[in-house]
């Protein structure tokens, strides 16, 4: 199993997506970075030591022990993953999480917070999941959804 992180937004968020996939045991994280979130800031040696500490607190230390790729080519990265690429996404055709089989190669893969998956991405795509929505809200944080997707992926894997 393996997690694609599209273009975060948030620096919360995205450490919340770190931290949930090391406590769950994933040895590594994709990020494709279109944000530059990965990148410290640039106008001190300060503030690139406080960007590596916060990246430590925010992780809960999670980011001493996965691996982060950073990934460039996200078209060719997806045209040439070798197993099942699954988005969660908001689609008539996605299938309810509770019910998807998930298997050991799969890319999970997780939208920016504001636009989700871009239109050019979508064909690459071979599974959509959702988690139904019982309230009024229409939808999760992205690092909430990921939180149950990674779970229930793994919990079905019985790992």
């Amino acid at each position: 199993m393996n997690v694609l992180l599209f273009a975060p937004e948030y620096r919360p968020n995205l450490s919340s997506m770190i931290r949930s996939a090391e406590f769950y045991g994933l040895d590594k994280v994709y990020i494709y970075d279109h944000n530059n979130l990965m990148l410290p800031p640039t106008h001190s040696k300060k503030a690139r030591a406080d960007m590596a500490h916060m990246a430590k607190v925010w992780t809960a230390g999670a980011i001493d022990h996965i691996e982060i790729v950073k990934i460039e080519a996200i078209q060719e990265f997806l045209e040439t993953y070798a197993g099942r690429k699954i988005a969660t996404l908001v689609d008539e055709k996605a299938q309810h999480l509770n019910t998807f089989q998930f298997e050991n190669d799969d890319l999970l893969i997780f939208g920016s917070e504001k636009a989700g998956l871009p239109s050019d991405i979508i064909p690459l795509i071979d599974q959509s999941i959702y988690i139904p929505a019982l309230g009024h809200t229409p939808c999760l944080n992205v690092a909430v959804t990921f939180g149950i997707v990674l779970h229930q992926a793994l919990k079905s894997l019985v790992i």
